[in-house]
Parts: C-alpha cells; structure tokens; sequence
C-alpha cells in the first residue's frame, strides 16, 4: 500500500502532525503510521555555494580577482554539520522507499518554507534520478482540525510555484550583492564589512537621522500660553498664534504686560456624539510596534513569541503583512466565537475585518480555537496572547463605543482688536464603553463642564522655549519604514479608520524593504555586525556603521531604499510571472559589475571594534526562558540573556556523550531531541535516552518513550 512521506520544517509540528493524524509508531527519528510516515527538519539543511565552492579553490583571503563572481548555475549544498547530514541521508532514504508515493511540503507557511523545503526534496529526486508527486499543505494555525482539513485536501505543488520561484530569486539576489559587494567594500576598506541588499537602507536609515540629530542647531523662541482654573483643576490653554522668534523678545514682553488684566469667554461649547471603532487586528509589524512601545519587547523577541504560539496552536501564522482577514475565514472566526463563549461578542462581516482584497498570502494574526490556560504561559507569552485576544474581542464586541467629543472656544477680552485670538480645548466623556472594556485605547482627556458667555480670569506668562532635535530611531519606527519606505512614519497614529487601500496597493506590489519573517532578523543582524547599537528599543549608529556609509559613499554604491524596493518589487514581478528569474539576474549582475569594475581607491579602515573582528557565532535558537538567542560557545550552547541573569545552558557533553549543535538546535526547536544513543551513567553503564525540558525548562532525561 502507497504511503505519503510528510516533512514539517521543526520536529515540533512534525509531532502535532503525528497527534492530528493519530495512530502512529515513534522509529528512529520518524514517525510511521497505515497512510502516513512523519519525520522533519530542523531549520535550513541545505545553504548555497560559496565562491570558492564553484571555482575548486581553496584560499585563505579575498582577492579583488575573483570579483565580480556570477555562478552560471546557483547550486546548494549539504551544511557541515554531522546532526544535519544524518537528517538529510533520514529524508533521502525515505523519499526512496518503495512503499512512499507521494512527499507533503510542510514547511511554516510562507516562502521560506516552501523553498527550505522543496529545495530538499528536489536535490533528493536529482540524486536518486527518481521522480515523486509532492504536495503541500498550508498551515494558518497549529490546531489539530486545521491539520487534518489540510491533509484531506493538500494541494499539488504546483499551486505555490510561483511563491517558490520568489523565493528562489530571492535568494540568489542576497547571494549576488551580499558575497561580491561584501567582498569588494572589504578589500577596499581593509576590514570586514558585511553588507547586503537590505543591511544597507536599514543603517543609512539610522546614519541619517543621527546625523541630523549631529548637526542641529537649537533655536530660541517665545510662547504666551494662559492658565484658568476651573472646578479646582488648573488648565492650560494654548493660543497658537503667540509666538515669536528671540529677538522678538521686547515686543513678546510688551504683550504680555498688556494681556495682564485680560479675561478669556466661553465663545461656543460643542457637544458631538461619535462612535469610536476599535484599531484593526494585528499584522506582524503593528503587533511588533505595540509591544515594543507598551512592553519595551524588541521586534525579535516579538517574532519568537509570536512564533511559539503559533507553534502551540493559539494563534495563527505570525509572519503576516496584513491587518484584514480574507473572506473565506468567517466561518472559522464565527467557530472561535462559539468557542469563546461569551455574550458580548458576535460575529461581524464587515470590510473593516474581512477584506481578502488586503491579504496576500496570510490574514491578520489573531486567537485560535484552541484556548489555553493563560496563567500557565511564560510571562512574556502571556502578556502577548492577552493583547492579540483582547484586540480579537475589540473588533467583534456586540456594544458600540460611544463618546461625547466636547470642542470648548475661548476668546482673549478687554485687548485691542488685533489681540483677541481664538485658542481651542478639546475634551471627551465615555457614554457607554463598547470595545473599550477590552482595549482602551481612548488618549483624549476628560474636561469640566463651561456654559457658553462664562467669562475666566486667565494668568498669562511668557515661556521661553528651543526647538528639540528629532529624536532617536526607535526599532517601532524603523519597522514602520521597512513597511512604507516612502512614507512618514506614524507610529502613534489613531486614525484607525483610514482609507489605507493605497498603502495595501503598494505593498502588494512589493514597495517595501525586507519581508515580515526577516525585518526583526535584519535589525538583529546589524546589531550583531557592529554598525548600531541598542538601548531599550532606541537604536543608534555607531562609529563603524558611520564608516560603512561613508565608504559606500565614497564607493559611489548607492543601494539605498530606492534600489532596495526596486528589487523588491522585481521579486514581486516573478511571483505575478511577469518577469523571469534567469532576466532579473543578468539585470542585477549587470549593475553589480558595473559598481566593482570601477575600482575606486578610498582611505583604507586602520582598526575595527573588537566585536566586529569576533568570529560570527552561529545562533542555534531562541532561549526557552527568556526568548533571547542561543549561541554556541567553548563549553555548549548558552542564552546570551546571561548578562541579565539567565541560566539557560545546554552542555556540549552530557552524561559521557557528545551533544551536537543539530542535537541542541532540536531541543531548543521542539523541546526534546529524538532517542540518543551513547549516554553513561555514573555507575559505568550504557543507556539510551531522550532530553527533554521540564516545565522549569531545564534538561532532563526521558527514558519513556514510543
């Protein structure tokens, strides 16, 4: 009987696969059932061709010979890591098996998965010379019933070719830029300086503002804002038209003297009744930029919370652009509802929510079916699941909010004519709380009660003020320009119903920089690079990321944000078939050559930072405490959370046995790693077992096991 071999990109979906379907045997690494056989990866097993990979020779050092470099056919290879070749040899002898007539792609949901995935079945069919249908299944969320509705009617592969082309494109772009001109700035500058099509708009975009901050100039001027005091609160009120430059001074003064026995009156009060309307549900980038400004979470972190959410079925896919959900997803959130159990809140089919017109590949991220025990999530985890919940409830909250928005206008009195401006004080009053019971987000304040003609004696002073510096980029903010390069960022904006069709326009024809599964890998990157630093979110360059601008600029490479959405959108045109993959290279290899062949001489780099000389340490995952990166070190793999207190430690050697960075990288991923062989106890005697992480996450064995 035929069998379809199942591959899930981490042995943790491979293990909710296996309970979907139910009726399994744990193997060696896999799982087997009467339909199915069940096994994984873990992350990328397969990376491409270095230079040297292609040309056959082995050099210690860079040389401007060898660039630019164009491989005429992009070739990938195992990574040398004994954990990962053992994995692939797993793969290859189940795809050959007799018994498997069909592989399912079940990589995450996005076009990493596709590629991470098809990649290795398909250096599997070349090798073997042998040809296999391959499906795919398409995972919105980790839930069981999800799982099985998408196994009853995975799709052929080629349905998702296209995202598989982009992906494949994108790849080899990186590739392009990142290896020739990472070589070619180095060589010239005299030091490493890794680049790459999206490191460089994102530190011009923190080089630019902290060179404007560098160079500004404060400016003095003069205000005369007046104060009343009404039912015991005192209440500032700004005339916007007073103001004067300095060496406006001795006029300023001379109209404060006059307005000392001024009165304001009570010109007009209006009341206007208005109905407020929740902010929209979640895309990755705005869930990012809201933890970030209420909880000081970095935009990794955030993924990686997100992620393991995800992971464990409560919510849905994270690496999202979009803050609409598509059409066909009502019945599902009307099942959720049910779920949810809960009188205030219905089900509402509105544009506002369901608009497939703003969803690319994945709808807003929002709460699953599957509803855990809140109190039993990490805090961290906790705090984000009750943020996308509460925003869920928002927008399907029976009760409508609404406000009273009360406009107050003053006018100065017993002043000559020329003097009587008009200032304005708004206020606002809950007439009944709708969505914000769950999240309010209401930032206008409450004010007393004036009558229209009320006269209030006003104390007007003379404040001498300078205009401020723009402040520093924060990691929100620069999360916004990576979505809308060319727009000003907003990020505290409450238009919450805006017409934002033309900002979804451009952004499904790729006017952006990066992709929502790379924007917070791209920031961590840089930082780890050397050319910004962090400080609660607040990002700043640092003088080796001044450096690398300078000599880009003097290199006369300008591969600023303009390029960068360029080529974005070129990636876009091979998902849409509107461009080959073999053309945009030869355009891109075209410029590339053009930006090496004129070899301009610049003031070689004497010195770099320590850190950036430090050898890259290879991230393994994220930390099961704290969610900050494990790296690999002399002694293990260890939390880089340690200067804040985190213990996370997984040793290299374990009870007489040697823990592989694949081993370790399958704990980190899944929780456990598969049955290892090899260990010895203390009384000198062999055992098997697995590793496990308890619930205080720490290393355990487990010596039961199917």
């Amino acid at each position: 009987m035929s069998k379809t071999l199942i591959i899930a990109e981490k042995p943790s979906l491979a293990q909710k696969i296996v309970g979907a379907i139910g009726g399994m045997t744990r193997k060696q690494d896999y799982y087997e059932g009467q339909n199915y056989i069940v096994t994984s990866v873990f992350g990328h097993l397969l990376t491409l061709y270095d230079i040297e990979d292609y040309t056959g020779e082995n050099k210690k050092s860079w040389s401007m010979e060898d660039i630019p470099f164009f491989p005429e056919k992009f070739k990938y290879k195992i990574k040398n890591d004994s954990g990962i070749k053992k994995r692939y040899k797993l793969i290859k002898d189940l795809i050959n098996r007799q018994d498997v007539g069909c592989i399912i792609n079940s990589g995450d949901a996005d076009r990493e998965g596709e590629v991470l995935i098809n990649l290795v079945i398909y250096k599997i069919f070349s090798e073997l010379k042998i040809q296999k249908q391959v499906k795919r299944i398409w995972l919105e969320d980790q839930t069981e019933n999800t799982i099985r509705k998408e196994l009853k009617y995975a799709r052929d592969i080629k349905n998702t070719e296209n995202l598989y082309k982009e992906g494949l494109a994108r790849s080899y772009i990186d590739w392009l830029y990142g290896i020739n001109l990472t070589r070619y700035i180095s060589l010239k500058a005299g030091t490493t300086l890794n680049t790459g099509r999206v490191i460089i708009p994102t530190v011009k975009y923190i080089y630019d503002r902290d060179m404007e901050i560098k160079n500004f100039k404060p400016e003095t001027y003069y205000t005369l804002p007046g104060e009343i005091e009404k039912e015991g609160q005192k209440i500032k009120i700004d005339f916007t038209d007073f103001k004067w430059k300095k060496e406006q001074l001795e006029a300023a003064r001379n109209i404060e003297n006059n307005f000392k026995n001024a009165n304001i009156k009570v010109i007009s009060v209006d009341n206007k009744t208005t109905i407020k309307k929740p902010k929209k549900l979640f895309s990755l980038a705005s869930l990012q930029n809201y933890m970030s400004k209420k909880y000081k979470i970095s935009l990794n972190k955030t993924l990686s919370i997100v992620q393991s959410l995800y992971e464990k079925g409560y919510l849905t896919y994270p690496r999202t652009n979009t803050e609409y959900m598509a059409e066909e997803e009502i019945p599902k959130v009307e099942n959720i509802i049910k779920v949810i159990n809960n009188s205030d809140i219905e089900l509402k089919v509105t544009k506002a929510i369901f608009d497939s017109s703003k969803v690319e590949s994945h709808s807003a991220i929002t709460i699953t079916e599957k509803i855990p025990d809140v109190s039993k999530l990490i805090d961290e985890e906790a705090k984000l699941y009750n943020v996308v919940k509460n925003r869920f409830m928002a927008n399907f909250c029976k009760e409508e909010c609404k406000l009273n928005q009360t406009t107050i206008t003053f006018e100065i009195q017993n002043v000559s004519n020329e003097y009587k401006n008009q200032a304005k004080l708004k206020g606002t009053s809950i007439l009944q709380l709708g969505y914000l019971k769950y999240e309010n987000d209401l930032s206008e304040k409450a004010i007393p009660n004036f009558t229209e003609g009320e006269m209030l004696n006003c104390n007007f002073k003379l404040e001498e003020k300078q205009t401020t510096p723009p402040s520093k980029v924060t990691e929100a903010e620069l999360n916004k320009f990576f979505e809308k390069p060319f727009k000003k960022q907003e990020i505290d904006n409450d238009e919450e119903n805006a017409d934002d069709d033309e900002d979804y326009k451009a952004i499904l024809k790729g006017i952006e920089i990066g992709t929502p599964a790379t924007r917070s890998g791209t920031v961590e990157k840089v930082k780890k690079i050397g050319y910004i630093k962090a400080e609660k979110n607040v990002l700043s360059i640092t003088p080796l990321g001044e450096r690398f601008i300078e000599i880009l600029n003097q290199l006369n490479i300008n591969l600023y944000k303009e390029k960068t959405v360029e080529l974005s959108q070129n990636l876009k045109k091979i998902y849409n078939n509107e461009i080959l993959i073999k053309d945009l290279l030869k355009t891109e290899e075209q410029q590339i050559k053009e930006i090496v062949n004129k070899n301009i001489e610049i003031e070689r780099v004497e010195s770099n930072s320590k850190k950036s000389n430090k050898k890259s340490k290879t991230k393994l995952g994220l930390c099961p405490i704290c969610h900050n990166i494990v790296v690999e070190n002399k002694a293990g793999y260890g939390c880089c959370g340690y200067k804040d207190g985190c213990k996370f430690f997984i040793g290299k050697n374990i009870a007489g046995r040697d823990i592989s960075k694949s081993e370790a990288k399958q704990l980190l991923d899944n929780g456990e790693t598969g049955l290892l062989q090899g260990f010895v106890s203390r009384a000198g005697k062999n055992f098997n077992a697995k590793l496990v992480l308890d619930n205080e996450r720490k290393i355990k064995f487990e010596f039961k096991y199917k």
